[in-house]
């Protein structure tokens, strides 16, 4: 076990400080000890400490709000509620306050070794998390790419040696993987950073639209064109176009856009004169280029010079390690709720969100603990918060318990919680249908919207 390690040992009772003081000595460990709630905070502010273990009953504070004083402190230290007069009820508000651990009196010495073992290597992750997320802002000034795996680390050196060039560049990757991301870190990383970033979803448009986006138009060149329109490679002179979903371009805009590769002028739709654009171009798919090339579908010659540079932006699968990184990065985004705030999910809820195939990918997982944080009650994600899709992917049925994973009260609880939102969607989301549907009272169904904070504008639509 580490040495040099700090650890906070309040409680009133001399016989139970003692124990705990030895066991930690015996661990070359360093225990500091209050007496009460009060000369814990104390100690707190004037000390650093890596672990609390805190009696219940106190003189001055209680456990509770010796807890309570430190998250109103903004003090992030793994929390250890010990009580002789254990119940539910307590065990719950101390895991809603955010106490990692709640220990019954008389405390086993061995569970203590094992408890602070578990803290510290839980110390050591959070470290190492914010070290690699360190190094990535630094190298790379681009926060919104968070991973540290090899194969983010290929990712990252992909983007840096893309970006000391102008050269065209070809993304390709799956949908939610973070391809505009990255054309963003390859643009301003780049020489051109001071100019324009313009992007444009390719498959957003019919062929004749797509056109007048890209290549401008004047007045009169249509039916619509009421006025002169400046195309895309117009507005992206001296900067980057990203062209998202490069695949879907039809055959005809095919043509045009190698030419404009190739010489870097264009003319826009119904005028004659060219117009030069000194632009970089940057492309992405989440289809298989090469594979359209053979069908036919795509211009060889015109994927050759897209794919100057390329680069993969990988699955989320690919990489799983990342997913702890990347949960405390939106963490810090969607983490604040009704004034309370959430920066961790318990270790089971953590185990199911690295355990998951991810067909969305990032995108999907931001997703997932924008949803979590609205659900959750506590300062700590549970697995009850996770959304539907998480909890029990390989299930249609949602009310099969052995296709979910978890505590029985948190399988009551999720299960309740999607037969209310069902019988809302149903019922147009009146309470009084639902009730019926339910056969419960209205009050009911009230009472457990509240208690669930189920409200229209959240909820997503339910699997049947």
């Amino acid at each position: 076990m580490s040495r040099d390690l700090t650890i906070l040992v309040a409680d009133d009772d001399r016989t139970t400080t003692a124990i705990l003081k030895n066991t930690l000595e015996k661990q070359s460990l360093t225990p500091v000890v209050a007496n009460d709630g009060i000369q814990a905070l104390k100690i707190l502010e004037e000390t650093p400490v890596d672990l609390v273990i805190a009696d219940y009953q106190m003189p001055g504070l209680d456990g509770f709000e010796l807890l309570q004083a430190m998250k109103d402190r903004g003090m992030d230290i793994p929390f250890v509620m010990v009580t002789a007069h254990g119940s539910v009820d307590m065990t719950m508000n101390a895991m809603r306050l955010g106490a990692i651990e709640y220990l019954v009196k008389p405390v086993d010495p061995l569970d203590i070794v094992v408890l602070v073992e578990k803290t510290l290597n839980i110390n050591r992750m959070k470290s190492r998390l914010s070290r690699l997320q360190k190094e990535v802002e630094k190298k790379y000034h681009f926060t919104n790419i968070v991973g540290q795996s090899p194969q983010m680390q290929i990712l990252f050196e992909s983007i840096h040696k893309a970006s000391k060039s102008t050269a065209n560049v070809l993304i390709t990757g799956e949908s939610g993987t973070g391809k505009e991301l990255a054309a963003k870190a390859v643009h301003y990383n780049g020489p051109l950073k001071e100019g324009p970033f313009v992007a444009v979803n390719c498959s957003a448009f019919s062929s004749g639209t797509l056109e007048s986006e890209l290549f401008g138009h004047v007045k009169g060149a249509f039916t619509d064109a009421h006025r002169d329109h400046m195309g895309r490679f117009e507005l992206a002179n001296k900067g980057t176009l990203f062209l998202d979903e490069v695949g879907d371009i039809p055959a005809d805009i095919q043509v045009k856009l190698l030419r404009v590769l190739q010489d870097k002028t264009f003319e826009r739709v119904g005028a004659q004169e060219p117009i030069h654009s000194d632009f970089r171009l940057v492309a992405a798919t989440n289809r298989d280029l090469k594979d359209l090339v053979r069908k036919g579908k795509f211009r060889e010659d015109l994927f050759y010079r897209l794919n100057v540079i390329g680069m993969t932006t990988p699955a989320l699968r690919e990489h799983p390690e990342d997913i702890p990184l990347l949960i405390s990065h939106f963490l810090k985004r969607y983490g604040q709720v009704g004034g309370r705030s959430i920066k961790t999910l318990s270790m089971h809820a953590m185990k199911i969100m690295q355990e998951y195939r991810w067909p969305g990918n990032v995108r999907q997982l931001e997703n997932a603990i924008e949803s979590a944080a609205a659900m959750c009650d506590g300062s700590m994600i549970r697995t009850a918060d996770l959304p539907l899709e998480i909890t029990a992917p390989q299930s249609e049925d949602p009310l099969r318990v052995d296709a979910y994973r978890g505590t029985l009260p948190e399988v009551v609880e999720r299960i309740e919680k999607h037969m209310i939102l069902k019988a809302l969607e149903q019922n147009q989301w009146v309470k009084a249908h639902a009730a019926r549907t339910l056969g419960v009272s209205e009050r009911v169904v009230s009472y457990k919207m509240a208690n669930y904070g189920l409200t229209k504008d959240k909820a997503k639509p339910t699997k049947s």
